[in-house]
């Protein structure tokens, strides 16, 4: 059974077992991996859509997804990130 959604280009990724995020249909990605660098600043929703060979609706599209979710898709991989030993622990002693 899969999931169904409204988007064009998103879809469940469950075989992605640490993340909850929907991925690019046909690219095995999630979202925070297509949008990391528009939303730090460090490139444009052009570049990423010539770079990653996608129609820039599509980047628009993972972007409002990401916007309409960012405080849990932060949350999730700021632990993945600790998880992975990448980001300091405040509470580690």
């Amino acid at each position: 059974m899969s999931a169904q959604t409204t988007y064009k280009w998103l879809e469940p990724k469950p075989y992605k077992k640490h993340t909850k995020q929907l991925g690019i249909k046909g690219r095995n990605m999630i979202v925070w991996n297509l949008v990391a660098e528009i939303v730090k600043g460090q490139r444009t929703l052009e570049e990423i859509a010539r770079d990653y060979e996608l129609p820039e609706e599509a980047v628009r599209e993972v972007l409002d997804y990401f916007y309409a979710n960012r405080e849990w898709i932060d949350s999730e991989t700021d632990q993945l990130g600790r998880d992975l030993g990448l980001k300091y622990q405040a509470d580690r002693k």
